[in-house]
């Protein structure tokens, strides 16, 4: 683990083992308020800090390596052997052996038990 990791848990951050994570990650298992387009969701006009907060667990497996300045949101699971890019803010969950980069994560590449290799993915994938 590298400087400036800020990890802030109310719930659960489970973090597997051989993590490699590079500078200024951030990884969180919640968050100020709702704004999923439901009922639940939070008034602009209560200020950020009194809003009720949205809670759920992070998951990251084993042998994954985490690139500078990425986010991790609440809620994610990313599976053993990922590579995620610098900067990228992971939203949604990273199946195993996977390369995932942006904003929003997507996945661009997935290793290849039958060549060895790491191979590219369609970008819906």
């Amino acid at each position: 683990m590298n400087d400036y990791v800020h990890i802030s848990a109310i719930e659960k951050v489970e973090i597997g083992s051989n993590v490699l994570m590079a500078s200024h990650i951030y990884i969180s298992d919640n968050s100020h308020g709702f704004y999923g387009g439901t009922a639940k969701d939070s008034s602009p006009w209560i200020p950020p800090q009194e809003r009720a907060y949205l809670v759920s667990p992070v998951k990251i497996g084993d042998n994954v390596w985490i690139g500078e300045g990425a986010i991790i949101m609440p809620g994610v699971e990313i599976g053993n052997g990922c590579v995620i890019g610098a900067h990228s803010i992971v939203n949604k969950s990273i199946p195993s052996c996977c390369m995932a980069v942006g904003a929003p994560v997507q996945v661009v590449k997935r290793w290849s038990p039958d060549t060895q290799r790491w191979e590219k993915c369609s970008p819906r994938n």
